[in-house]
């Protein structure tokens, strides 16, 4: 397969690649003025990539004209900045033909702009068996100009794929296949990325997972390269834990630096502990969003091995967070005492 000459490195495939949060109209629409501006706001902080749409809420609680438009606006973004940040966008689908709708548009809009973009799809979500997702995967090699990040997660009912089934895709996808989010039911995932990475170089990367919980230990002790999570509020300090990982630690903070990054990920003290959660609240406060609302699921799920029947998966409420003073306090004191110590060790 002959790809883009724009085509980015392999090893420009790797750090955090930071999944963005969907912000919302006070009506509930999507507000893609503030999508453009939290991509804008990590690719200030140096990160590496960014991810758009990817998690469930954005992926399964938005109609398929608002990704696209979404979409849209992040590759006029792009080719209108010209960012070092690695534009990433979702193609998932709920089978094989949903997924290809969203990789051609995906790629058309990548053949218009010249932005030189990178997919990132996880397994259908109504893929019960290998078989199915192969014929997925297959299907999405025949439409990608472009590495594809493939997420090994998506619900309980869908097998997560071997890690002979992601090497077996890389060796016949070269081009295509080779980037993995790892994220396997918790430790499992380190013999899992073990494994993986004993396939270099038809692997290329094996990304962390889970928010980052074994992000350290993955890296110093195993080689990952990097981490995929929506974690963008907090891109000042992911980005220097990964400079500090790339470049060697000299000045002996990385575990401090991480240890920073767990707690502010890791607030008790409330009861938004969610992906998005009071991650919304920094978003505000750096004026990012104009408010705390996300679009979650109407009701529980109704299918096996808690999954959502496809006649209810996409139906939502609009859900605001609130918080009193002196939750929003250590919010902010976690957050600043985060960035002196990004401020103080800086890595260009």
């Amino acid at each position: 397969m002959l790809l883009s000459p724009l085509l980015l490195g392999a090893a420009e495939i790797e750090g955090p690649f930071l999944i963005l949060s969907t912000p919302y109209n006070a009506d509930g629409t999507v507000n893609y003025d503030n999508l453009v501006k939290e991509a804008r706001f990590a690719a200030q902080w140096d990160t590496p990539g960014v991810i758009w749409p990817q998690s469930n809420d954005a992926v399964d609680l938005l109609t398929r004209e608002e990704r696209f438009a979404g979409m849209a606006a992040l590759v006029a973004e792009w080719k209108k900045n010209h960012h070092k940040t690695v534009l990433t966008l979702g193609v998932n689908g709920d089978d094989t033909e949903d997924m290809l709708v969203y990789a051609r548009e995906a790629e058309r809009l990548a053949a218009e702009s010249g932005v030189d973009l990178v997919l990132a799809a996880r397994p259908p979500y109504y893929g019960k068996t290998e078989s199915e997702q192969m014929s997925y995967y297959k299907a999405l090699a025949e439409v990608a100009k472009r590495p594809v990040i493939i997420q090994t997660y998506v619900n309980d009912a869908c097998p997560t794929p071997s890690v002979d089934f992601l090497v077996s895709l890389a060796r016949t996808y070269p081009d295509v296949y080779g980037w993995i989010k790892e994220e396997s039911n918790k430790l499992e995932a380190n013999d899992r990325q073990r494994a993986e990475l004993a396939a270099q170089p038809a692997i290329k990367t094996v990304f962390s997972a889970w928010g980052g919980w074994q992000w350290l230990y993955q890296r110093r002790e195993i080689g990952t390269c990097g981490l995929v999570s929506e974690r963008v509020a907090y891109a000042p300090i992911t980005s220097l834990i990964w400079k500090m990982m790339k470049n060697g630690d000299r000045k002996g903070h990385l575990t401090e630096a991480y240890a920073l990054y767990r707690l502010l990920i890791d607030q008790r003290f409330l009861e938004y502990d969610s992906l998005r959660g009071y991650s919304l609240y920094y978003f505000v406060r750096l004026g990012l969003f104009d408010n705390m609302l996300s679009r979650t699921y109407a009701s529980a799920p109704d299918g096996e091995d808690n999954t959502y029947r496809k006649d209810s998966k996409s139906r939502w409420i609009l859900q605001d967070i609130s918080l009193t003073e002196s939750q929003k306090a250590e919010l902010d004191k976690c957050y600043d005492d985060m960035m002196k110590f990004v401020r103080k060790n800086r890595i260009k």
